[in-house]
């Protein structure tokens, strides 16, 4: 589509820039959202794997503020939402903004309206949102508006840990190294009957991933970051510190620890049920998962004595870290209507407007530091809100081929085919490889999306 590109870059500019007051004035909350409803009109489409039922209040709250309005909201599963995106856009038929999560950050960052400095300046970007908002900035700019955060939290059986005379959760890794030691029980053949931590298999903990990658991230390797030299998503799999030492390495290898039947650590096989049935069952002492799965957990099993903290830290780190999924509000470059969808994203991610999301969807965290702020009404939401400032997340480029390269190295270690300094060349190839493969895809396509 030859000679259709500067216009719609022209475009785009002229609507960042008529925006950046708006916009630095609805982030600070020095403006009402709805005050600038008369100015704009006409009908916007959003898509995401965000719950209907809180959106749908939103739709309601933002058409009585803007009148001549009209939001649709489109939930879509998370396995299938890259598939029908990329579809859409094809035939012409997508979305005019996304609720861009971790998942979806690499695969699409071509295909949205970056944000310019201008229209939002870093320094306001930072202080307005938590540290993990930055995975969507780019050096000329932002591709999202952070919205909501869903962290790991460590949930945790209060009658186990107190059978085995225990008052609090633990709060690092070697606290959960002594607390195995206390609650796993085993018999002369070696058969677990209590267990204290679900980690070092792959195909029966839900999270496995993401608890791997939390594990890099408290190490300091992010897996993926952005290279401004080459404008493109790099891997870091391999990377060591000054030091030499990886934090990959030291990752897989503490993590699957806890499958070795000849290591202290053992405290999890193969053999054994889904982690999250075997901690609603009560079996579990310590379950790492979303925040949002803590209703579920409640409704699946209402006698269940659990608490939640945060999850556990590296002995003396002055750093905390979890690992949370991010949304942010994208924009599509085709959307028909770029300065309605760029003001209706500015009012979706304000103040009172994800405080009223937060409202209906109480599972989440906000990605606001105003928000955050403010004094959580109870225990969860306190932990909740702790883990969403200090969430960090693995910029997946595509969670099907991470996830078989992820297992790959979790069953090799276990079966004896490879030790946890083996992995690092052959991960950050693959790794390397799926970066570069998605990338091509995209900015091959890019002209299509323009």
């Amino acid at each position: 589509m030859k000679g259709k590109i500067p216009v719609v870059q022209i475009v785009i500019y002229v609507v960042c820039i008529v925006a950046a007051v708006f916009a630095v004035l609805i982030f600070s909350g020095k403006i009402q959202v709805g005050s600038s409803a008369a100015t704009v009109t006409g009908t916007v489409t959003m898509w995401g794997t965000l719950p209907y039922d809180a959106m749908k209040g939103v739709k309601t709250a933002l058409e009585k503020d803007m009148t001549n309005v009209t939001f649709n909201y489109v939930q879509e599963d998370p396995s299938t939402f890259q598939s029908n995106l990329v579809n859409a856009l094809a035939s012409g038929t997508g979305p005019d903004l996304i609720a861009l999560d971790s998942t979806n950050i690499v695969q699409n960052y071509p295909r949205l309206l970056t944000i310019p400095y201008a229209s939002l300046p870093e320094s306001s970007f930072k202080t307005t949102f938590i540290d993990q908002g930055t995975q969507y900035l780019k050096s000329d700019g932002t591709v999202a508006l952070p919205y909501v955060v869903d962290p790991i939290v460590m949930y945790y059986n209060k009658d186990m840990l107190s059978s085995a005379f225990v008052v609090t959760p633990p709060k690092t890794w070697n606290d959960v190294v002594a607390l195995n030691a206390k609650i796993t029980q085993k018999d002369d053949a070696g058969a677990l009957s209590a267990e204290t931590v679900a980690l070092g298999t792959y195909d029966n903990i839900l999270h496995a991933k993401e608890l791997l990658a939390l594990l890099a991230q408290q190490g300091g390797n992010p897996l993926v970051t952005w290279d401004d030299s080459t404008g493109k998503y790099v891997s870091t799999f391999a990377a060591t510190d000054a030091s030499g030492n990886s934090a990959v390495q030291n990752a897989f290898s503490f993590y699957t620890s806890f499958a070795n039947a000849n290591s202290g650590d053992y405290s999890w096989n193969a053999s054994l049920p889904l982690d999250r049935d075997q901690f609603v069952a009560g079996k579990l002492a310590i379950y790492f998962g979303d925040a949002s799965e803590a209703s579920g957990i409640r409704q699946l099993n209402p006698n269940l004595n659990f608490g939640v903290a945060l999850v556990p830290q590296l002995k003396g780190a002055t750093k905390l870290s979890t690992y949370g999924n991010m949304t942010g509000i994208a924009i599509v470059k085709t959307t028909p209507n770029p300065a309605l969808a760029v003001t209706v994203a500015q009012t979706l991610i304000s103040h009172d407007y994800v405080g009223g999301f937060l409202t209906l969807a109480p599972q989440y965290a906000p990605a606001r530091n105003d928000l955050l702020a403010d004094t959580p009404s109870d225990d969860l939401q306190t932990t909740v809100s702790h883990s969403a400032i200090i969430s960090q997340s693995f910029l997946d480029p595509d969670p099907t081929q991470t996830t078989a390269l992820f297992k790959k190295y979790v069953d090799e270690i276990n079966s004896g085919l490879a030790t946890p300094d083996q992995i690092l060349v052959p991960g950050d190839s693959l790794l390397s490889g799926i970066l570069q493969a998605v990338q091509a895809k995209i900015t091959g396509a890019q002209s299509t999306y323009d």
